[in-house]
């Protein structure tokens, strides 16, 4: 399942779940099918089971019962397709569930702090959790036994540093757009000179030209 991306929007990363969430729904997956295996054997034909004046057979019962062992295997696999967990340059995006599901969309610029909690198992597969701080100390999202948590949680910073650097970025074209002029306008000071002579001479006083045309007039005393 992909993530439908917003304008000028792309992803930077993509986990999925560690091989730690499937290892015991394998373990069931091939107890399932050992118990297949020994129907097919016709090692328990012939023998039935009554149960409330129902007469099954007992290879039916283990059929059955090793179906019932497939699911969780399956039904982890289908999740892990469904699922998303992805980083975007504006926001952590979460899906997970089949039936029901469950959706956040984080913006990058309402995180304050992503954090990761291990395991001993967790360590042995290289999973982890990552916990995403957002708003205050109350608020945070945790997403369970993930691959590669640090290189997901280091996309997460750095996009947040990204985006903040383009922000800083155009507030300094607006605050430079909103200067008379623009930037090619703006004269800096001189140590020596002081501020360009024309700054002062548009009625000021620095030169004797300008005493003499509406500036200042010692010689009217």
């Amino acid at each position: 399942m992909s993530l439908e991306l917003r304008p000028n929007e792309y992803v930077k990363i993509e986990v999925h779940f560690s091989y730690k969430v499937f290892v015991f729904p394998m373990l069931l997956f091939c107890i399932g099918i050992l118990m297949m295996l020994f129907v097919m054997s016709g090692a328990v034909d012939g023998i039935n089971i009554a149960w409330m004046n129902i007469v099954v057979s007992f290879s039916s019962v283990i059929v059955f019962a090793s179906i019932c062992l497939f699911i969780p295997y399956f039904y982890k696999r289908l999740d892990n397709r469904l699922k998303i967990y992805a980083v975007t340059n504006q926001r952590v995006y979460i899906r997970r569930g089949i039936i029901n599901i469950r959706e956040k969309d984080i913006p990058l610029a309402k995180i304050n702090d992503v954090q990761i909690t291990q395991n001993l198992s967790q360590r042995f597969f290289g999973a982890g959790d990552v916990v995403i701080q957002v708003g205050n100390d109350e608020s945070r999202i945790c997403i369970d036994d993930v691959n590669y948590p640090r290189q997901f949680r280091d996309t997460i910073i750095s996009s947040i540093y990204d985006l903040q650097q383009e922000e800083a970025e155009r507030q300094r074209e607006y605050m430079q757009s909103q200067t008379p002029g623009g930037a090619n306008n703006y004269q800096p000071y001189n140590q020596q000179n002081g501020y360009p002579q024309n700054d002062y001479n548009q009625g000021g006083y620095n030169t004797p030209d300008n005493y003499n045309n509406g500036g200042f007039n010692p010689n009217r005393f």
